[in-house]
């Protein structure tokens, strides 16, 4: 029997607070300053982050999935996770990539996505001391964004943060899958 991330991980998914960077958005909307808020994202989630020696331990960035299916992900989902590869190792983590490895299944047009993998032994074959893992949900008006930077060991979360980015033609394209062009 496989051992999958504890279901008590899941429902810290479910937590949202908002933070941002940003100018105003519709309404008021607090929106982060680039364009999908990928680098936003990686500076507060080193600026957040309480334990500092996790950054010289290997980490493993996954592709955002859905909020309302943790087994789907989009073209938005793996472009985040391809994008935050970069930033995360600019702002000094020590990522690994995951997809290198013969010994990982990744589904075809859904990606690397933690919730649905056997979390023991990815980290040992990476010897990942750190998952960073988001959701998003569509509204609307905007994408809103949740990431948890978690300790692989245990249920901690070592750094969090949760944004929003305006709803636009692109951001819907990327999330249905639809060409923008």
């Amino acid at each position: 029997m496989k051992k999958y991330f504890p279901a008590v991980i899941l429902s810290l998914f479910l937590i949202t607070g908002c933070a941002s960077s940003g100018g105003s958005g519709p309404e008021g909307m607090e929106l982060v300053r680039d364009r999908f808020g990928e680098e936003t994202l990686s500076e507060a989630i080193s600026r957040n982050l309480k334990d500092r020696s996790f950054k010289s331990y290997p980490v493993i960035v996954t592709s955002f999935v859905s909020l309302n299916d943790l087994d789907k992900s989009s073209v938005f989902g793996r472009m985040m996770a391809e994008k935050l590869l970069h930033f995360m190792n600019k702002n000094g983590f020590n990522v690994v990539e995951i997809r290198r490895s013969q010994d990982l299944f990744i589904k075809k047009e859904v990606g690397e996505m933690i919730l649905t993998r056997d979390i023991s032994e990815l980290a040992e074959i990476t010897k990942a001391k750190s998952v960073l893992a988001g959701t998003y949900v569509a509204t609307a008006d905007a994408l809103i964004i949740n990431v948890r930077l978690i300790d692989i060991n245990t249920p901690r979360i070592l750094s969090s943060y949760s944004y929003e980015v305006a709803m636009t033609d692109e951001v819907e394209s990327l999330l249905t899958g639809e060409s923008p062009f």
